[in-house]
């Protein structure tokens, strides 16, 4: 259960699926969410948080590049064209993301946490030479309370892996998440994908920690799914750093609309049907908190500055 949060905290902070099915897009994405008032369920105090997070991907280095020539040697299509069509393409991004908290922790003296996290990083996708896309993702980000800024640890997370297009709609991936924490060294692997239902549903995975139907037009994309979550930061608990982790599962339904190329919105909501704080490097009897399940809501903009590496590719070919 420990690796499947750490996975789904994991793909929140250094992927997405919908980063994944763009192959990274560069865009800047800012979103709120207010997690309502729960109950813990064994001792007193209320829980709740509010959040803000912004994450800005740019391009560092794009290559592109699409040779024809045409192959004879089998009369077959599917050979002719892979024979005769040589693409060479890869781009390198950065990321930046900050994360700005307020949990109200109500049975603690002082409830009220501010927790800040910085994190920086490397994108990179490129085209393998049987029309196969790699991707990776590298990055390092400091996570604490604000009573522990003097005492900040850096933490280290990645992906790497491979995706599979099958299709304008179908694709497959998979790969390794790591992350380095402050001690905690957890590895992961995962699978995922999407599979056409109809000309406008799609079926998501990241195996063992998402799972989402979408329905798709031009301008309106909603989600409704099953996924996990969680965050690991630093905090100040009886006069020491400690960490804390928080994990959650939740149900949730999400809709996007695209206003343009460049302009875009979403609204989610969900129910949290599990959720769980656990302080650690203490000597507490009782360290681990259940809490009883909420809802929460979440507002959020995209601006897309630039086409995917996939458009890039076509676009590319097409001019060729």
């Amino acid at each position: 259960m420990a690796s499947l949060f750490q996975l789904g905290k994991l793909s929140a902070q250094t992927f997405e699926i919908e980063q994944v099915e763009q192959l990274f897009r560069p865009r800047l994405k800012f979103d709120t969410k207010y997690l309502f008032d729960s109950k813990f369920a064994d001792t007193s105090g209320t829980f709740n948080s509010k959040e803000a997070n912004a994450v800005v991907t740019f391009p560092i280095k794009t290559k592109l590049d699409a040779d024809l020539k045409l192959d004879l040697s089998s009369l077959k299509l599917k050979d002719i064209l892979k024979k005769s069509v040589r693409l060479r393409a890869s781009q390198t991004m950065g990321v930046v993301r900050v994360n700005a908290r307020q949990v109200n922790v109500g049975f603690d003296s002082l409830p009220l946490k501010n927790n800040y996290t910085v994190a920086a990083g490397l994108l990179g996708t490129w085209l393998t030479k049987k029309y196969r896309v790699g991707f990776y993702s590298a990055n390092l980000a400091l996570a604490e309370q604000d009573r522990t800024f003097n005492k900040m640890i850096p933490r280290v997370s990645g992906v790497i892996g491979q995706l599979h297009i099958r299709g304008l709609r179908k694709n497959y991936f998979y790969g390794m998440a790591v992350s380095y924490s402050d001690g905690l060294f957890v590895p992961a692997p995962f699978f995922g994908g999407s599979v056409p239902i109809s000309n406008h549903f799609v079926f998501n995975y990241i195996l063992p920690v998402q799972l989402n139907v979408q329905y798709k037009t031009n301008k309106l994309l909603i989600t409704t799914g099953v996924s996990a979550d969680g965050y690991r930061t630093g905090m100040e608990f009886q006069r020491q750093r400690v960490n804390v982790n928080y994990t959650s599962g939740l149900a949730y339904a999400s809709f996007r609309y695209k206003f343009n190329k460049i302009f875009v919105v979403r609204v989610e909501g969900g129910y949290v049907f599990y959720q769980n704080w656990r302080y650690t490097e203490n000597d507490l009897y009782r360290t681990n908190f259940n809490l009883n399940p909420a809802i929460y809501a979440q507002v959020g903009f995209n601006v897309l500055f630039d086409k995917s590496l996939f458009e890039k590719v076509l676009d590319n070919f097409i001019n060729k």
